[in-house]
C-alpha cells in the first residue's frame, strides 16, 4: 500500500480589530467585529505571503473579522472560503469588550477561577475550554479526513486557535495563554500517514499518530506592516 502524502495545515489568526492593538487590548469573543485599516493590510499581506504556497482548500471560522482575511487568500487561489462555526473564538461572556485589567477588577474571583482551570471553568455567560474543545475538536478530525494529503488553510481567532494547538502538542489547556498567535500570523502543522484517526482523551488532548508542528506565529511578511 503506497504512502500517504503529508497533510499540510496552516492555521492563521484574522487580521487586527477594534481592541486587539493599542494601549487598551480587550476581549473581542464572539463579537462580529470587522477589521480595522490595519487588519486590511495585514490580511493582504498574509493572502501575499500564501499566493506562494499550494492551497487546496480555505476555512474560515463564520465571523466577519475571520472570513474576511481568509478570501483574499482564497482568491489568490482560485477558491471559494467555506465558513464554518466551529472554528469561532471562545465565547467571553460578560467579559467580551473589556481588557483584562477591567475583567480582574469587577469579576476578580472568576477570573482567578477560570485561569487556574479554563477546561472547566467559563466566564460569565461564556464557554470553558471544555465547550470550546467540543466544537473544535470534530472539525479537525472532519478536516483532516476530508483534506489528507492536501494544503489547507484555517483561519481562525487568539483563543480557539491556541487551544487547538495545546490539544495537538498535548499541553494542558491551562497552558493556552503561553503561546503567542499575532494578528495574520502563520502557524503550520504537517500530519503523515495514519494522522486522520479520531482519537482523544477528555482533557482535549490527541492521541494517535503524532503531529508535527514545522513553525508557530511566523510574522515575517508583516515587517513594515506593524510598526
Amino acid at each position: 500500500m503506497p504512502a500517504l502524502s503529508m497533510t499540510k495545515i496552516f492555521l492563521i489568526r484574522h487580521g487586527d480589530v477594534a481592541g486587539n492593538s493599542g494601549a487598551k487590548r480587550t476581549f473581542a469573543g464572539a463579537r462580529d467585529l470587522e477589521l480595522t485599516p490595519l487588519g486590511l493590510r495585514q490580511a493582504e499581506a498574509v493572502a501575499q505571503r500564501m499566493s506562494g504556497e499550494k492551497v487546496d482548500a480555505v476555512y474560515a471560522s463564520g465571523l466577519r473579522r475571520a472570513w474576511r482575511t481568509a478570501d483574499g487568500i482564497a482568491a489568490r487561489h482560485g477558491l471559494v472560503t467555506v465558513r464554518d462555526t466551529a472554528w469561532n473564538e471562545v465565547n467571553y461572556g460578560e467579559w467580551e469588550g473589556l481588557s483584562e485589567e477591567e475583567i480582574l477588577e469587577r469579576y476578580p474571583r472568576e477570573w482567578n477561577a477560570r485561569v487556574q482551570d479554563p477546561f472547566n471553568i467559563s466566564p460569565p455567560g461564556g464557554e470553558s475550554y471544555q465547550e470550546l474543545w467540543a466544537r473544535l475538536e470534530p472539525a479537525w478530525h472532519a478536516l483532516v479526513e476530508r483534506d489528507l494529503g492536501q494544503n489547507v488553510v484555517v483561519v481562525g481567532h487568539n483563543g480557539s486557535l491556541r487551544v487547538l494547538l495545546c490539544a495537538l502538542l498535548q499541553a494542558p489547556l491551562a497552558n493556552a495563554r503561553r503561546l503567542a498567535i499575532g494578528n495574520c500570523s502563520v502557524t503550520r502543522v504537517s500530519i503523515g500517514e495514519g494522522g486522520n484517526e479520531p482519537l482523544a482523551n477528555s482533557n482535549g488532548q490527541l492521541k494517535g499518530p503524532p503531529v508535527v508542528v514545522d513553525y508557530i506565529n511566523n510574522t515575517c511578511h508583516l515587517e513594515g506592516i506593524n510598526g
